[in-house]
């Protein structure tokens, strides 16, 4: 008997066994998943009519079975620079997420959403006043990576940075991780993969229970609790200070990256008092700190800092024995910058 489509979601949702079951379910032959599976994830393909040596008759049963990749409607805006383009995933029920490639000077690095919308908050960050709309699934989350890919872009590093609390979703990126990194998947090393985080505390404790290895990025706001909290609602229920002592856990688990994102707001954590603790945070986590002046929007109700005041703070960062870098804005025009994915959510 048949499986019906509702069943299922797309080919990306599904491992390569659970593949051969559709198939052979649908009278095909086990062996057709994996020349699907290698359509797919080897060649990038994205549409049934491509791949060559199924049947004419296959490709139309397989088009009325399930689908590739699950947008409704993919929005391409390229900067003018060149050096981001921005995709605006349509999924079904007029939801939105979006993708943002950006051009590094020997590669391509993808950054990726994991929920539509975020629940979090950040205060300075565009997707968090949008509100959160959805979870992604596994195929969701693939699905940008294989449609930005099938477009000509070879993505050989992903930061799970785009929209959305990764570990408020961890089950699910992590098993997208999974298949991004295994061989019969898009086989990228898992070194060049970063996942985000805001500082859920269960989320990292997953991590560690399960003892997974991944590359963090620890999104800081303010390393004072007080003040973190003011624009980072997420300071309540998952203190600073918990969270820097479970990453710490986490670290000597795994010999693993740690980054601390520090995005710069004029006249709230850019002084002397902030940089002091951000520096014994960096110390006691053993971390670089990478520094990102504030992506301006009327939504965002905070300014940037000056060129010479970011360039100040990094210096005194490294005099106090600090590694610290400045993240360079790109994708501004196209309203993809760090911290202003949504805008598709508020106006669509």
């Amino acid at each position: 008997m048949a499986m019906a489509k509702k069943d299922v979601k797309t080919i990306l949702d599904l491992s390569l066994s659970e593949l051969q079951n559709l198939i052979k379910g649908n009278g095909g032959k086990p062996f057709v998943a994996k020349q699907v599976f290698d359509w797919v994830y080897k060649k990038k393909v994205i549409n049934f009519d491509d791949m060559t040596n199924l049947s004419k008759d296959l490709r139309e049963k397989l088009k009325t079975i399930i689908p590739i990749v699950p947008f409704v409607n993919v929005e391409v805006l390229p900067s003018s620079d060149k050096l981001a383009t921005k995709y605006i995933f349509e999924l079904e029920g007029h939801q939105f997420i979006e993708a943002v490639v950006l051009v590094e000077k020997k590669y391509k690095t993808l950054c990726i959403s994991s929920q539509s919308g975020c629940p979090v908050d950040c205060k300075f960050c565009l997707t968090g006043y949008a509100g959160f709309k959805k979870q992604l699934s596994l195929g969701e989350i693939l699905g940008q990576l294989l449609y930005v890919m099938n477009d000509g872009h070879a993505i050989t590093h992903l930061v799970y940075m785009g929209m959305g609390e990764p570990l408020l979703n961890v089950e699910t990126v992590y098993a997208s991780i999974q298949r991004i990194t295994s061989e019969e998947g898009f086989y990228i090393s898992r070194r060049n993969i970063t996942v985000s985080t805001s500082g859920y505390l269960q989320g990292i404790q997953y991590l560690i229970d399960q003892e997974i290895a991944i590359n963090l990025a620890f999104s800081v706001g303010n390393p004072n609790p007080d003040k973190r909290e003011k624009i980072m609602s997420i300071e309540k229920r998952n203190p600073i200070n918990e969270v820097s002592r479970l990453l710490s856990q986490y670290l000597k688990q795994h010999n693993r990256k740690l980054t601390l994102e520090y995005t710069l707001l004029k006249g709230e954590n850019d002084g002397d008092d902030e940089l002091e603790e951000l520096a014994n945070l960096a110390k006691y986590l053993n971390a670089k700190v990478n520094l990102i002046n504030l992506n301006p929007h009327p939504k965002i109700p905070f300014e940037p800092v000056s060129k010479d005041v970011i360039k100040k703070f990094k210096e005194r960062l490294t005099r106090k024995g600090v590694r610290a870098t400045i993240r360079f804005t790109k994708g501004q025009d196209i309203v993809a910058a760090c911290g202003q994915l949504g805008e598709s959510l508020i106006k669509k």
